[in-house]
């Protein structure tokens, strides 16, 4: 090969990395903390959509009461997002939309 391609090679390489494996790794970081921090009694969204109040955290798990006296175990990495009521969502700027 010559210089000039191998330095392209690097060069797409090191586009790729950033483009998909880092924007991912970041993502990846921030479920893990928002997982982290859920406490029970906090209202969750499944990766299936189902919504639910956490009763009890166990290390790699939880159990969600998605109706009363209905409750599920699912896994941590199953919680899609915690639910944010309106009075804790942040303002929203009107000139931005």
């Amino acid at each position: 090969m010559e210089s000039g391609q191998l330095i392209f090679l690097a060069a797409l390489i090191a586009v790729m990395w950033f483009v998909l494996i880092r924007p991912q790794r970041r993502r990846r970081a921030m479920h893990q903390a928002m997982v982290s921090g859920i406490q029970p009694g906090v209202e969750v969204i499944t990766m299936g959509g189902v919504y639910g109040t956490v009763r009890t955290i166990a290390d790699d798990h939880l159990i969600v009461e998605i109706a009363p006296g209905t409750e599920i175990r699912l896994a941590k990495e199953a919680v899609a997002t915690v639910v944010v009521e309106d009075d804790e969502a942040p303002p929203v700027d009107e000139e931005r939309g």
